[in-house]
């Protein structure tokens, strides 16, 4: 099941519903249409047409910088692996230093 199929459900603290929290916003008339007329074409309210757009493309973006989390001894071995000295390959080495093909 995708997450944009999961129904909204009340939230409730022993048996009494609580206020969920609210987001408002200003736009013009003409953005106010067109967020309508595709809610309507998908069939949903205008508030769930803007929370499942909002919440897709922040998912999108979160996914563009994923977080790594790391114990203490990973992170203390990733930080030795960035400060340990550069080792090149001999044979790394050796083809950088002969001149490209192109200007023999």
């Amino acid at each position: 099941m995708l997450y944009t199929e999961t129904e909204a459900t009340p939230r409730t603290l022993r048996g009494k519903e609580v206020a969920m929290p609210q987001v408002n916003f200003r736009t013009s008339s003409e953005r106010l249409a067109v967020i309508d007329r595709a809610a309507a074409i998908r069939g949903v309210s205008r508030t769930e047409f803007v929370l499942r757009s909002s919440e897709a493309a922040a998912i999108e973006i979160l996914n563009e910088r994923p977080v790594i989390a790391l114990d203490d001894e990973a992170w203390d071995d990733f930080v030795a692996a960035l400060d340990a000295p550069v080792v090149i390959d001999p044979a790394v080495k050796a083809r950088y230093a002969r001149k490209p093909q192109w200007e023999r």
